[in-house]
């Protein structure tokens, strides 16, 4: 065998496995996006340092959902992605007073946030109310005491939502899928 012969099927070998990696690149670009979580705004649910998967997917085929965690780029920089829960929905009201939200006149009841004795030094703020629109989000952090989130920046236009979180994935104690509780609309 002359040596030509056998460079032949190793080069085409390597060019299979560079057009795998392109696609399995491609794939993953389309499909997820990852981020870390840089503060405690999603505190207790996620924790700073924490590496976090986001599908893109789930917004390609419907809308988000009340108690999702999403990722949302910035208005201002857009390369910024930053997780936040999605509490307010396109043409609802939505109510802030002393620490409580209410929808549509509703109490929300959010079994994922700080105990209620812990969230007392939380009380008035970032009182407001809002009427959200069409195609648009109000998006809040777990740990209501950080008000970077639509409180301080406004509502948020569904073409922001980048995707919903999905999987924690670093540190490795802290490996696993993330837990999207939904809030429970109570009474007036």
């Amino acid at each position: 065998m002359s040596p030509s012969t056998d460079a032949r099927p190793s080069l085409r070998s390597a060019l299979e496995i560079a057009l795998i990696l392109v696609i399995i690149v491609l794939i993953y670009d389309f499909f997820f996006i990852s981020t870390g979580v840089a503060d405690d705004n999603m505190s207790p649910t996620l924790r700073a340092g924490q590496q976090v998967l986001i599908s893109r997917l789930p917004y390609r085929l419907a809308e988000p959902r009340r108690g999702d965690i999403v990722a949302a780029s910035s208005g201002q920089n857009p390369a910024v992605i930053r997780l936040y829960r999605v509490i307010g929905l396109p043409y609802e009201r939505v109510v802030i007073r002393s620490g409580q939200v209410t929808i549509n006149g509703r109490l929300l009841q959010e079994a994922y946030l700080l105990e209620p004795a812990q969230r007392s030094i939380q009380i008035g703020m970032g009182d407001g109310e809002y009427r959200i629109g069409p195609n648009t989000y109000l998006l809040l952090n777990d740990n209501r005491a950080d008000r970077s989130d639509s409180r301080a920046f406004g509502l948020v236009p569904r073409d922001a939502l980048v995707g919903r979180a999905w999987l924690i994935y670093w540190p490795p104690e802290s490996v696993g899928l993330i837990n999207h509780q939904r809030p429970v609309l109570g009474g007036p």
